[in-house]
């Protein structure tokens, strides 16, 4: 069995804040909170040669957002599913990726919808997520947010592989028209 391991930017955000949904959010920028994910996937390993290789993925999870109202923590959740595409040259212990993610909430009442791009070494993936549209309580969302994620990726089957993984946005940014 072979191992590839590797941080992957975030698999895409969050799972918005309730308070985001309501008319009194309408036209701010929303400050969801520390945000963290954790998430499983699959994908295919291409060798490229020359310590190249493309992973195509497809990662999903959850989103945890956390912050205080009134002094008192409160915490959203929410469902993700993101296709992904990593490019790793272990020559240069060098990546890149680009994501795009499906977040679920409340229910699935409210869906945003966003890409990611990020950089770094094998070991860390630092970039931004962007929200680009969504539904429900979401229509209209926009917003560019800071991230940085850590996966591991185990090629168990030829080139067929799973992979285990976190991200964290120190502060989800978004506005609501």
């Amino acid at each position: 069995m072979r191992r590839v391991n590797y941080v992957v930017c975030a698999i895409g955000v969050a799972f918005l804040l309730g308070q985001g949904v309501g008319s009194s959010a309408y036209g701010k920028t929303v400050e969801a909170g520390e945000t963290t994910s954790s998430w499983v996937g699959t994908g295919e390993l291409f060798e490229l040669g020359n310590g190249e290789q493309i992973i195509n993925g497809f990662v999903k999870g959850v989103q945890i957002a956390r912050h205080k109202d009134g002094g008192k923590l409160v915490i959203h959740s929410g469902k993700m599913a993101c296709p992904v595409r990593v490019k790793l040259n272990r020559s240069k212990d060098a990546q890149s990726i680009d994501g795009l993610c499906t977040i679920v909430a409340h229910e699935g009442k409210d869906i945003a919808y966003g890409n990611w791009k990020c950089s770094g070494s094998s070991k860390e993936c630092l970039g931004e997520f962007t929200f680009t549209g969504g539904s429900g309580g979401f229509t209209g969302i926009a917003g560019t947010t800071p991230f940085q994620t850590s996966i591991e990726f185990e090629i168990w089957e030829g080139k067929k592989g799973q992979a285990l993984g976190y991200a964290i946005w120190p502060n989800l940014t978004y506005t609501l028209p």
